[in-house]
């Protein structure tokens, strides 16, 4: 017959194992109290919200079609004020306002209802016009700035030219049309769009009746004048 003895582990051990379950005891409950405090005082940041967003980013005066935009979804207290909730809301109208990719599109970005892609790059007090004569094809566009000069007297042997209006801010380029045919055959190209307040609108009108217009497209840097000016014999 063979007797089987169980060895019976020292006093010791069994202090170490019942002091090591302690710990692990007590920090289970210290992780699962800390993580109480965190959940306690992180704010509810509510159900998600269905909100629509940029595509892509977006100029303003760009009329969106529901292709220009995402439905996405955040924390409805994340949510800005007015934020359009369905594509159909944006379909047709322009942006007054640029928009970055993936940012909430909201009423106050969008331009009146019924306003045309133009219309909606007209701040307050300023008008848009379009001069019949632009510089070359493909050498400005939306954005830049330009000088418009009128040369009077073109067709009486002593023409002077002035300066009509400076910095004038291009809002569109408007391709495909045939500008107006310049005095004595001089190149042209198609019509832009520029911004103006009412008095430099009826300035720009007068010229364009009464003289050949110019386009002068402004840089980046100002321009270093002659101390002499030039006169033309």
């Amino acid at each position: 017959m063979v007797l089987l003895f169980r060895r019976r582990l020292p006093r010791s051990a069994i202090a170490w194992f019942a002091a090591a379950g302690l710990a692990a005891a007590t920090a289970a409950l210290s992780a699962q109290a800390h993580l109480s405090r965190l959940s306690s005082g992180r704010p509810d940041l509510g159900p998600p919200a269905v909100v629509v967003v940029a595509e892509t980013d977006l100029t303003r005066g760009t009329t969106l079609q529901t292709g220009s935009v995402l439905v996405a979804e955040m924390p409805s207290t994340l949510v800005p004020p007015g934020a359009l909730t369905s594509p159909q809301e944006a379909a047709g109208r322009a942006l007054a306002a640029d928009i970055a990719a993936g940012e909430v599109l909201t009423r106050t970005r969008l331009a009146g209802a019924g306003s045309g892609p133009v219309a909606a790059l007209v701040p307050p007090g300023l008008r848009a016009i379009a001069l019949p004569v632009g510089p070359p094809a493909g050498t400005v566009r939306s954005g830049d700035a330009v000088d418009v000069l009128a040369t009077y007297g073109a067709n009486a042997g002593r023409p002077y030219t002035e300066t009509v209006a400076s910095s004038l801010e291009v809002l569109d380029v408007v391709d495909g049309a045939g500008a107006a045919a310049p005095v004595e055959g001089g190149a042209s190209g198609p019509p832009v769009i520029v911004l103006a307040d009412p008095l430099t609108v009826e300035r720009l009108a007068r010229a364009a009746g009464l003289a050949v217009l110019t386009v002068a497209i402004v840089g980046d840097e100002p321009l270093a004048l002659p101390e002499t000016p030039f006169f033309l014999d």
